[in-house]
């Protein structure tokens, strides 16, 4: 997924803050890698295999974490 779409995809999650609107990123055997959401003013980065959550305030910096995560998963699976 490109990181244009991703930004779209979390900039559209931040303009409707009253709604319950969750991503998944899966991986190759569509098993979920990560869930994200926005929550008071944050976004939470919900990791789907030990449940830790980190929160980031920008989307920039959610994207980095996204993607960094999905990229570490990709190269486990290789």
């Amino acid at each position: 997924m490109s990181l244009d779409h991703m930004r779209t995809m979390l900039t559209t999650i931040q303009e409707y803050p009253n709604c319950e609107i969750s991503l998944t990123f899966n991986d190759d055997d569509q098993q979920p890698v990560l869930y994200v959401c926005y929550k008071e003013n944050l976004f939470e980065v919900i990791h789907a295999r030990t449940q830790a959550v980190d929160t980031f305030y920008t989307i920039e910096s959610t994207i980095k974490a996204i993607d960094k995560e999905l990229n570490s998963n990709l190269q486990k699976n290789l």
